[in-house]
């Protein structure tokens, strides 16, 4: 799907289409607002720097930089005119906005928490191998890498219905492209959800983490509150009685 697509081409569509992000910021686009829940939800608690990729005009950095105030956030992005309107609206002492592609040379320093807000699926293939090494780079232990993306059929049903909100790149993210990304990271998938934004599993949100000691943390026994206790109990009290009548039953009908 990336046939005759150039930098220039995809750099000229985004600065073109700019105006709908900005309506998306002043209307609310609950697409945007889905993934920002999981952003919430998953964050590591206190990141000390975040990075999202594809920014546009800032809106999500913006509400990260209201959630962690202390936190140093960047944001990048290949469109010129994105770039300029966030620098306007929502650069701070804490919030810096770069217009670049992310490279393994964009940065060398590491990060806690990594966006890509509807943006993963809009990088072509043959520029994964330097995205995913980046990241590889970036990504600081314990830290995670979040996505929204629009599932294969969202994709393959705009195609078809909606041609014309198709981008430049649109690529579908399937399990394998996802475990390429995991795999090329090194980090684990802890998350794959679908969501009903517009339709029913319209778009999915993917959350891996990097765990250099992934297998000792997993594995490592965790404090056990008094509801899950009481839980655990209860449960075994349940299946032992029910066992009672599966023995009776199964002992019935193959005797």
């Amino acid at each position: 799907m990336e046939e005759n697509i150039n930098r220039e081409n995809v750099v000229s569509y985004y600065d073109e289409h700019i105006k709908f992000k900005v309506n998306d910021y002043i209307v609310v686009n609950p697409r945007v607002e889905g993934a920002w829940n999981t952003i919430k939800k998953f964050a590591p608690p206190s990141p000390a720097r975040i990075l999202e990729v594809g920014c546009g005009m800032g809106s999500i950095c913006n509400k990260m930089n209201k959630r962690w105030p202390n936190t140093q956030i960047t944001g990048i992005d290949i469109s010129t005119q994105s770039i300029q309107i966030a620098k306007t609206l929502f650069a701070n002492d804490k919030v810096t906005f770069i217009e670049s592609i992310l490279t393994p040379e964009t940065f060398d320093e590491q990060f806690d928490l990594i966006v890509f807000m509807d943006v993963y699926e809009h990088i072509a293939v043959t520029d994964r191998r330097a995205v995913h090494a980046a990241l590889a780079k970036i990504i600081r232990n314990k830290g995670k890498i979040i996505l929204s993306v629009p599932t294969p059929s969202n994709l393959k049903w705009s195609l078809v219905n909606k041609p014309e909100t198709m981008q430049p790149v649109d690529e579908h993210i399937t399990f394998e492209v996802i475990g390429k990304l995991k795999a090329d990271t090194g980090t684990e998938v802890i998350l794959y959800e679908l969501k009903n934004i517009w339709n029913t599993g319209d778009y999915a949100h993917i959350v891996l983490e990097k765990n250099d000691d992934f297998e000792a943390a997993f594995f490592t026994p965790k404090p056990v509150t008094t509801s899950q206790r009481t839980e655990r109990i209860l449960n075994k009290l349940n299946w032992k009685l029910g066992s009672y009548f599966r023995r009776m039953f199964v002992r019935s009908k193959l005797k």
